[in-house]
């Protein structure tokens, strides 16, 4: 008896130590799929408006569902009424000014075999706050944020991308959305280059300082590496609201980076 006794404590004892080491080792693999990514980007305009970003992604490896993490900066140089002149508050000055956030985000995202969507919160640092600021992505003034990401990749040779970007900050009242779509430039998926278009909304702002900005145009987009693509857009921009006296039109240039280590 006391030898059954002697080794169902040692079998237990061994089941124990088993269960903890599949524990640990389940653990270390989630935690070698984590990995980051970097991005960056740079729009200018032919109103003299300026947008700066540089951001970090990180997430984990794997279809389902994940948690991820994702901070960003950016700078924006726009024009700004001038209410002060003696021509009225709808008059527009040659003035500028310069608005700056960061913008750390937590949230979950789903990865299927062919597209995923993501759900995030997060709080909007901003200095020189203007809630009514055209071109803040994240908003112009501090306060909470929500967003939301989707994307699907097609199948065949010419497989068809789409993307969905939005964020939305409540304090400003502003809200940002990007969709763009692509095919390979050549005839099949493996070539490094694809074209296609953007299309970009952007509005909000709290009483009389209210902007809006709408953009559309194509993309190209190229693979340097399989973890390091650029994207370059031309398009049309244009700018209006109550901030401004009239709306106005404008080209725009815009190149981002996209690392993946």
């Amino acid at each position: 008896m006391k030898l059954n006794s002697h080794r169902n404590t040692v079998l237990a004892l061994a089941a124990v130590a088993a269960l903890t080491t599949i524990g640990h080792t389940a653990e270390a693999q989630r935690l070698s799929q984590i990995h980051p990514s970097f991005y960056s980007g740079a729009e200018a305009d032919t109103r003299n408006q300026q947008f700066y970003l540089l951001g970090m992604y990180v997430g984990t490896g794997g279809l389902g569902w994940s948690p991820f993490f994702n901070v960003n900066g950016y700078t924006l140089r726009y024009r700004v009424p001038n209410s002060l002149s003696n021509r009225g508050p709808s008059s527009l000055s040659s003035n500028s000014s310069t608005l700056s956030a960061v913008l750390p985000t937590i949230g979950i995202a789903y990865a299927g075999r062919r597209g995923g969507v993501s759900f995030g919160g997060g709080y909007a640092f901003v200095n020189k706050e203007n809630p009514g600021a055209p071109g803040a992505e994240a908003g112009g003034s501090s306060g909470a944020t929500a967003s939301v990401s989707a994307y699907q990749n097609g199948s065949g040779r010419r497989s068809l991308r789409t993307q969905l970007l939005s964020n939305y900050n409540f304090d400003s009242r502003y809200v940002w959305g990007r969709g763009r779509a692509s095919v390979p430039f050549g005839h099949s998926n493996r070539h490094p280059a694809r074209i296609g278009a953007e299309v970009v909304g952007q509005g909000g702002g709290t009483d009389t300082r209210k902007s809006n900005s709408f953009e559309v145009g194509p993309t190209l987009e190229y693979a340097w590496t399989p973890r390091l693509r650029t994207t370059g857009v031309v398009g049309y921009k244009s700018v209006g609201g109550p901030s401004f006296p009239s709306r106005e039109n404008a080209g725009y240039f815009k190149l981002e980076f996209s690392f993946s280590p």
